[in-house]
């Protein structure tokens, strides 16, 4: 991935969405903001951390990539999608996805260990964001992703670009009662007597939904191993990090 400081922050970009015009987007990491430890610093969620600092990081994060607007929604692990609109800034509601075509909007998924996994379309100047633990993975949160960005914005998947953020690695996606939470067919990704590699099972899901593997990049860092990140499976109490995207508004 690509490392940059943008006003006081330190972020991420996919190398390969980097030169997709139209598509502005960035990872951050915990450090640039106000939040007291554990939530060190730049938290972007809520749990029991100062809620003022939280707004405040938010704004900063907002104000330092120069985004007009900046949404997020109330994450609960399922696999509702909601269209944002150019009118829309702030949080819009419960949902595990955003979508939008609106210029200047920036589409937040805030993260601490799942993944977050961008969607764009280059002809058509359509995004969608969605926040994918392995209970979204479970209701195939990256193919419905797919397949409503398709519908709504009349574009084929062949066309979209994907990338999935840090996240829990195959190194660390320890389930030890997996037989009792995950599906039979999760045996696929097993990679130890209670491991599995969740990035592959959505790399999976999103070829399987019809985008090209060529057009899919994984960031290849683990949350939990990585401490610029926040993890929840490391620290228990924590913050959030957050992946952002827009549609180039100059």
């Amino acid at each position: 991935m690509i490392e940059q400081t943008k006003a006081g922050l330190s972020l991420m970009r996919f190398e390969s969405l980097a030169g997709l015009p139209g598509l502005a987007h960035w990872v951050s990491t915990r450090q640039g903001g106000v939040s007291a430890a554990p939530f060190d610093s730049l938290n972007l969620g809520g749990g029991q951390d100062d809620p003022l600092k939280v707004t405040q990081n938010r704004q900063l994060l907002r104000l330092g990539l120069e985004l007009p607007a900046m949404t997020w929604a109330r994450q609960v692990h399922g696999v509702e999608i909601i269209e944002v609109g150019p009118d829309d800034n702030g949080s819009v509601g419960q949902a595990d996805g955003l979508m939008t075509d609106a210029p200047g909007v920036g589409l937040l998924i805030k993260q601490a260990d799942c993944q977050a996994v961008l969607l764009y379309a280059p002809r058509r100047r359509a995004l969608a964001n969605l926040h994918v633990g392995w209970r979204g993975n479970v209701q195939n949160m990256p193919g419905r992703g797919v397949e409503r960005l398709c519908r709504r914005y009349d574009v084929a998947p062949a066309e979209l670009h994907a990338a999935i953020s840090p996240s829990l690695g195959p190194c660390c996606g320890q389930f030890v009662n997996w037989r009792d939470e995950l599906p039979a067919w999760f045996t696929s990704f097993r990679v130890h007597e209670d491991r599995f590699d969740l990035v592959a099972v959505t790399a999976s899901q999103l070829r399987q939904a019809g985008v090209p593997a060529e057009n899919i990049q994984a960031s290849g860092l683990c949350t939990r191993c990585d401490r610029r990140f926040f993890s929840y499976r490391r620290d228990g109490r924590t913050g959030r990090f957050g992946t952002v995207a827009a549609i180039s508004w100059e």
